[in-house]
C-alpha cells in the first residue's frame, strides 16, 4: 500500500503553518516530495550495505536487513530480479554493479537457497562446521573479500559433513537479488476554488514508498521546506522529530 500524497500534503502544510512558519505552494511541495522520496529510496541501499556487512542477525523480528528488504519489495515501480554473479576463481565472486537487496543465493541440483553472511574467513567457517552446537555440515556461507574496481567481491564456501575440516569453494550457481526500477514521480494535483488550491485525486500521483514511510516523508519534506523558506526553526523542529523517530525505531 503506497503513501497517500494528500495525507502527506495536509500534514506538511499544517506543521509548516504552525505559528505562521510558512506555506508551501503545490509546486514547492511536489518538488520537495519527489526529492524526499528519491533520497529515502537511495538510502535503502546504503543502509542495506551497512547492515549486511555487520553480519547475520540472530533474530528475525526487528532485523533491519529483513525490514529494508520488505520495504523494497513493496515499493511501487520496483521489481526484484535474480542476476548472475561472476566467478573469478577459488570461490571468489564479483557481485553485479547494480542496486542489490543484500540477498545472495546458491543454486545446487536445481535447489536455490540463500547464502549466509559471515564476517571472518575460511578458518571461521571451518570452526563452525566442527562445532557440535552448529548445523551438521552442508551449510553454504559467504564473507566479504573486499571491494574491486567494478563492485563488491565475496568469497563463497560450503562446509562438508559434521566435524570435517573441509570447506569447498563454491564455483557455480551464485546469483544476487537486484532491484530494477524506482518509484515514479509524486504529484499533488489540484483545482483552484475561490483562489485556493483544492486536492484533485484524478490529477494526482501517490508516493511509491511503503506506507510505513509516511512519517519520514513528512519530516524530510519539512526539512527541505525549512531550507527553502529560510526558517531555521522549522528545519530544527523537523530534525528533532527525525531524531526522535530514529530513537524509537532503534529501541
Amino acid at each position: 500500500m503506497p503513501v497517500n500524497v494528500d495525507s502527506v500534503y495536509q500534514t506538511v502544510q499544517a506543521l509548516a503553518n504552525k505559528e505562521q512558519r510558512g506555506y508551501l505552494t503545490p509546486q514547492e511541495f511536489n518538488l520537495f516530495a519527489n526529492q524526499a522520496q528519491q533520497d529515502m529510496f537511495e538510502q535503502y541501499f546504503y543502509d542495506l550495505g551497512a547492515f549486511t556487512r555487520a553480519g547475520e542477525k540472530t533474530r528475525e523480528i526487528g532485523d533491519s536487513v529483513t525490514h529494508l528488504q520488505h520495504k523494497l519489495r513493496n515499493t511501487s515501480g520496483v521489481t526484484i530480479a535474480f542476476t548472475a554473479c561472476t566467478h573469478s576463481g577459488a570461490g571468489t565472486w564479483l557481485l553485479p554493479n547494480k542496486a542489490l537487496t543484500g540477498k545472495i543465493f546458491y543454486t545446487e541440483s536445481g535447489l536455490r537457497r540463500e547464502l549466509k553472511a559471515l564476517p571472518g574467513d575460511v578458518e571461521t567457517i571451518t570452526k563452525l562446521s566442527k562445532s557440535r552446537w552448529h548445523a551438521k555440515g552442508g551449510e553454504s556461507w559467504y564473507f566479504e573479500d573486499g571491494i574491486s574496481s567494478n563492485g563488491d567481491r565475496i568469497q563463497a564456501h560450503k562446509t562438508g559433513v559434521f566435524g570435517s575440516t573441509l570447506t569447498t569453494p563454491i564455483t557455480t550457481g551464485i546469483t544476487c537479488e537486484t532491484v530494477l526500477g524506482k518509484p515514479g514521480l509524486v504529484y499533488w494535483g489540484y483545482i483552484v476554488v475561490n483562489e485556493k488550491p483544492v486536492y484533485d485525486p484524478t490529477q494526482s500521483s501517490n508516493f511509491g514508498l511503503h506506507v510505513s514511510e509516511q512519517t519520514d516523508l513528512v519530516i524530510t519534506i519539512l526539512k527541505l521546506a525549512g531550507i527553502s523558506i529560510e526558517d531555521s526553526q522549522l528545519y530544527q523542529a523537523a530534525a528533532g522529530e527525525e531524531q526522535q523517530n530514529m530513537q524509537q525505531e532503534n529501541k
